[in-house]
């Protein structure tokens, strides 16, 4: 009997900027023990900000209406 499971996804790495459905712009900060994505709003120090600061994905999702979106660094401005 083989068991065959799906790859998990490569970690996203810290700093890359995401779009909320509302218009706030945040960026990626590490992950939970569970493996949950954290961020940081758009402008914080990743490499400083405390873990308990950050936020989890999926509220973020709840609170601002919908999934994040990658944004090119070029949309920083």
């Amino acid at each position: 009997m083989e068991h065959r499971t799906a790859p998990l996804p490569e970690p996203t790495p810290d700093g890359v900027l995401r779009e909320a459905a509302d218009g706030s712009r945040w960026r990626t900060a590490g992950h939970t023990a569970t493996g949950e994505q954290l961020y940081v709003l758009d402008g914080v120090a990743v490499e400083t900000c405390p873990m308990w600061v950050r936020e989890r994905e999926t509220l973020l999702v709840e609170l601002t209406g919908g999934p994040l979106t990658t944004l090119a660094e070029g949309a920083a401005a």
